[in-house]
């Protein structure tokens, strides 16, 4: 009796787990995720004055293996924040640019996203000599603080924050706790018109929910 009890029940958990798994993933396909995402990114809308004291741009949008690799700068799925980067030093070329990041990477190679990017402004403008890199962050938190430890940001200027549209609410929050004044210039955007999606997508759904776990973990 106490073997058949046994059996049974690795057969309700096992089907209970297969359920579970199931679930997950049909959720992950439907267009709620979407939705939600979208209703995330548009939270803190873009912001774009006529005078700025300067930008600021997160890290986090380097493949930094593969362009060791191949001697060629790689940008991944956030290359936004750098090409909107670019748009914006050209629109205030006056404006000084802090990039903060070295790597949030567990594994990390020879070279640092403050390398590839000081590369990749010289490569784009021509100019580097209005970088200021802060090369120590490893997250969204040490970002702001060591931004801060850097500039010190005494003054009533405003700094154009550019970093991922997913990532700005959390972002926007943690540099105005500590003290800097940022204006927000979100990019990198990820999310569809609500109204657009009618369709289940798996793979667009699944990276939906990452996104929004991981940003919803972090806040």
């Amino acid at each position: 009796l106490w073997a058949i009890t046994r059996w049974l029940g690795s057969r309700v958990a096992g089907w209970l787990s297969v359920a579970t798994l199931l679930w997950v993933v049909a959720l992950g396909a439907t267009p709620l995720w979407n939705s939600l995402l979208h209703q995330h990114e548009t939270a803190i809308p873009l912001q774009q004055p006529d005078r700025i004291e300067g930008i600021i741009v997160l890290g986090g949008a380097f493949n930094e293996m593969v362009t060791e690799a191949h001697d060629q700068v790689s940008l991944n799925g956030a290359a936004e924040r750098m090409t909107a980067t670019v748009q914006l030093m050209r629109q205030y070329p006056d404006a000084p640019v802090i990039f903060s990041g070295f790597s949030g990477r567990f594994i990390r190679g020879a070279l640092s996203e403050s390398d590839l990017a000081l590369r990749f402004f010289q490569e784009m403008t021509g100019q580097t000599e209005r970088v200021i890199l802060e090369n120590q962050s490893r997250n969204t938190y040490e970002n702001a603080l060591y931004t801060k430890d850097l500039m010190g940001f005494s003054g009533d200027g405003s700094w154009l924050l550019v970093t991922s549209a997913f990532h700005m609410p959390r972002a926007y929050e943690i540099f105005k706790d500590q003290g800097i004044p940022v204006i927000p210039y979100p990019t990198d955007y990820r999310s569809r018109l609500p109204s657009h999606e009618f369709r289940w997508n798996l793979g667009a759904g699944a990276e939906q929910v990452s996104l929004l776990l991981h940003e919803w973990v972090g806040l």
